[in-house]
C-alpha cells in the first residue's frame, strides 16, 4: 500500500511538473488605421449610448499591441473540459459585450441583454446553428449551444452597427489580448488604445510536447506557429500583424 500511494504522489507530481507557459505578444507593424466613429440612428436609448463610440474591429495601443485577439494552443489528445458555469454574451450600451468571447468547443453560451431595448441576436454561423432570435428586455436569457470549432459573427437586425464574436476551439489553453490592465481590471477599448500595452498574453499550464500555437482577429485573419513547451518554465511565441493572413473567399 505504501508503495501504491508513492507511485501515486509520484504520478501526480510528475503530471503537474510536465507543463510549461507559453508567453507572448502580439504587435502592429506600422501604423494603424484610425478607428472609424460608431452612428446610432434607432432608439434614443442607443443614439445616447453610441455617441462618441469607436468601432472595436481593430484596436491598437499606443505600444502597438493588438486588442481583441484570440489566443489557443492545439494540443494533441488533450481533453476538453467546460467551464462549470455557462459564459455570457451581453449587449449593453447597443454593443455586444464582450466584443469577443472564447469559449472551448461544448460550451453553451447565455445569450443576453442588459440593454433596456429591444435586439435581435443575429449568429451568422457556418459549421453550428446559426441563432436568429429576439431579446426583447433584460432577464431574458437564450442558452445558445456550440458543438463545433468556428469562428462566429454576430449582428443585430434591429442596430446594423452592432457586431460581436464568439470563438470556439478544440482546447482550455486560450485567452483574448486586450482585456485587462496592469490591475487585472477590465480594460475599454478606448483606454487600451491610449495604453502602452504591447499585446502581451500568457496561456498557463499546456501540457509539454509539440503544440500548435493559432491567433485569430476578425479583421487581420489568422497565423500560427508550431513549438515545442518545455517540461517546466515559460517558452516565448510573439506575433506581428503580418503574421496573420486572411481566408479566401
Amino acid at each position: 500500500m505504501k508503495t501504491l500511494m508513492t507511485l501515486l504522489v509520484f504520478g501526480m507530481l510528475a503530471s503537474v511538473a510536465l507543463a510549461g507557459n507559453i508567453t507572448g505578444t502580439v504587435t502592429y507593424e506600422g501604423d494603424a488605421p484610425a478607428r472609424p466613429a460608431l452612428a446610432a440612428n434607432k432608439d434614443d436609448h442607443c443614439i445616447a449610448a453610441v455617441k462618441g463610440t469607436k468601432s472595436e474591429a481593430l484596436v491598437v495601443s499606443k505600444g502597438k499591441g493588438i486588442k481583441n485577439v484570440v489566443i489557443h494552443a492545439r494540443v494533441r489528445g488533450a481533453k476538453v473540459t467546460l467551464p462549470k458555469e455557462n459564459p455570457k454574451m451581453d449587449q449593453v450600451g447597443c454593443a455586444y459585450y464582450p466584443h469577443v468571447l472564447v469559449v472551448p468547443v461544448g460550451a453553451t453560451v447565455d445569450l443576453v441583454s442588459s440593454d433596456p431595448v429591444a435586439h435581435n441576436v443575429h449568429s451568422h454561423a457556418q459549421k453550428n446553428e446559426a441563432v436568429n432570435t429576439l431579446i426583447p428586455k433584460p432577464g431574458v436569457v437564450i442558452p445558445h449551444k456550440i458543438e463545433k470549432a468556428e469562428e462566429i459573427k454576430f449582428t443585430c437586425d434591429i442596430h446594423a452597427w452592432m457586431t460581436g464574436y464568439i470563438v470556439a476551439v478544440p482546447s482550455n489553453f486560450y485567452t483574448v489580448t486586450g482585456y485587462k490592465n496592469a490591475e487585472n481590471e477590465m480594460i475599454s477599448s478606448d483606454a487600451y488604445e491610449k495604453s502602452a500595452d504591447t499585446g502581451k498574453y500568457t496561456l498557463k499550464d499546456v501540457p509539454a510536447g509539440t503544440v500548435r500555437v493559432v491567433a485569430w482577429h476578425e479583421e487581420l485573419g489568422s497565423a500560427n506557429k508550431r513549438v515545442e513547451v518545455p517540461a517546466s518554465g515559460d517558452i516565448t511565441v510573439n506575433f506581428t500583424s503580418t503574421d496573420f493572413k486572411k481566408k479566401a473567399k
